[in-house]
């Protein structure tokens, strides 16, 4: 039994891998388009020109993050939510988590293995990682179809059944379905929660059909629980988490001297985020530096500056998160010593798909 058990163990361990290589196969593709661009004379013509913007980056940095936890206590704290520094703990510790492990485990650590940390429920806590989502999502959207608008010929086509399209052309309708989706979530959730149970008794009962029922009464659940100020606090509160990561992609393009447009920083940060929708290894490596690269280039950057920009922007964000995370989870540990698990222990516990109830 043990040998049998053994050899599962193998089985399944050698299919996750087959399903990591094609992430890590886009990755390494689109980090070859950002390194080609870079030579040795670059590296070492390369200057920080306005090292005061250091101090900008640090504290929109800060700031960011912050209200990244004070979000997500906010959805958590009627369901028993101990306190915005347990909540910083695991929100950070899943992100850390998530730019190292494969399959977005960060998320899945953060919904089972930190439940009873939190105080709710892995169903409670799973609406609201959705909600987060599509807030963020929407919010990034709303960034780009602004910025495209004047500046979407500058940036190449999207081609679609032998016809070439702006991506302003394909941004708006993209939004504007968004936009009606959130709006409808955050002000007309229980609209939408019996037209969904309607939808579904339409339909022959099933697994697939069971757990697609669960998640969106799950959101809506979180929404619900919200007052009307509390929705529209979360809205603002998006706009101001991006608008306070734009800010590091302007600290670094001042303290690089980039010669861009004021589009261009704002452009990276739509891009580079929602490249993450692109199914890559942990982290977003390469599609997430090309995006910026791309971004810049199309704003007058020169080529090497813009690729080195990539990179940069990426180091930064993916530094500060991993590490703080990092730390985070290492003095958890270290508190409660004896009684923590081995890190493998709770991986190897974490269910092979997220919950049907």
């Amino acid at each position: 039994m043990a040998e049998l058990s053994a050899d599962k163990a193998k089985s399944g361990n050698q299919r996750a891998w087959w399903k990591v290589l094609p992430g890590i196969a886009v990755s390494g593709f689109f980090l070859w388009r950002v390194l080609r661009s870079i030579h040795y004379s670059d590296l070492r013509a390369l200057h920080f020109a306005h090292l005061q913007w250091l101090g900008v980056l640090i504290l929109f940095l800060v700031l960011g993050y912050l209200l990244r936890v004070y979000r997500w206590w906010f959805m958590l704290r009627r369901s028993g939510a101990p306190s915005v520094a347990v909540c910083g703990r695991v929100l950070m510790t899943s992100y850390a988590a998530n730019n190292v492990l494969p399959f977005r485990i960060g998320d899945f650590l953060r919904i089972f293995s930190y439940a009873p940390d939190l105080g709710a429920s892995s169903s409670t806590i799973l609406s609201t990682v959705i909600l987060e989502r599509l807030l963020d999502i929407f919010t990034l959207l709303t960034f780009l179809v602004t910025l495209l608008v004047g500046a979407a010929r500058s940036l190449p086509p999207v081609a679609f059944k032998g016809h070439s399209l702006s991506l302003l052309h394909v941004a708006e309708p993209v939004l504007v379905l968004c936009g009606l989706g959130l709006g409808m979530l955050l002000f007309g959730a229980r609209l939408l929660q019996r037209f969904v149970q309607s939808i579904v008794a339409r339909f022959k009962a099933g697994p697939r059909t069971e757990r697609m029922e669960r998640w969106a009464l799950l959101l809506f659940d979180a929404v619900l629980k919200l007052s009307f100020g509390g929705r529209v606090l979360l809205l603002v509160a998006s706009v101001v988490i991006w608008l306070s990561e734009g800010m590091l992609f302007v600290s670094v393009a001042r303290m690089l001297d980039i010669a861009v447009g004021h589009r261009g920083p704002w452009l990276a940060l739509a891009f580079s985020n929602l490249s993450f929708l692109v199914p890559s290894s942990p982290g977003g490596i390469g599609t997430y530096d090309l995006a910026a690269k791309v971004s810049m280039i199309s704003q007058g950057a020169q080529t090497p500056i813009a690729a080195v920009y990539g990179l940069l922007i990426h180091l930064v964000v993916f530094f500060w998160v991993t590490a703080i995370g990092g730390v985070a989870f290492l003095v958890h540990r270290l508190q409660r010593g004896a009684a923590s698990k081995p890190i493998a222990e709770d991986l190897a516990e974490l269910p092979a798909e997220l919950p049907l109830s």
